[in-house]
């Protein structure tokens, strides 16, 4: 069984330009993103897991997470998660790019 983590990241403050928003990953103990929810500034939700890697919208990212990297002030901020906020978060954010009702892994769906 892998160990999973969960981190906020959020680019209010950045230096780069980078537009506003908020992610929520969940992170194999490799540091490879297994799902993710991006929350931009104007309301737009995005979801990408294993199973939903891409569509017009946008991308599950690549690679692997960097703390140092994501740590640099320059970037924004980013801190550990609980994966029970992650979880509440996956189940209750309503995505432009949900296909179907999404089932959480407690069964019922979510529209």
């Amino acid at each position: 069984m892998n160990i999973m983590f969960h981190r906020l990241y959020c680019s209010s403050g950045n230096t780069l330009e980078v537009e506003e928003y908020v992610c929520y990953s969940e992170l194999d103990d490799d540091g490879y993103w297994m799902r993710y929810v991006e929350i931009t500034a104007d309301g737009k939700a995005l979801r990408y897991s294993r199973e939903h890697l891409a569509d017009s919208h946008g991308v599950l990212p690549e690679g692997t997470w960097d703390d140092q990297e994501t740590a640099a002030r320059e970037y924004g901020t980013m801190t550990p998660i609980t994966d029970r906020l992650f979880e509440a978060v996956w189940a209750a954010t309503r995505c432009v790019n949900d296909v179907q009702p999404f089932a959480p892994a407690g069964g019922f769906a979510v529209r």
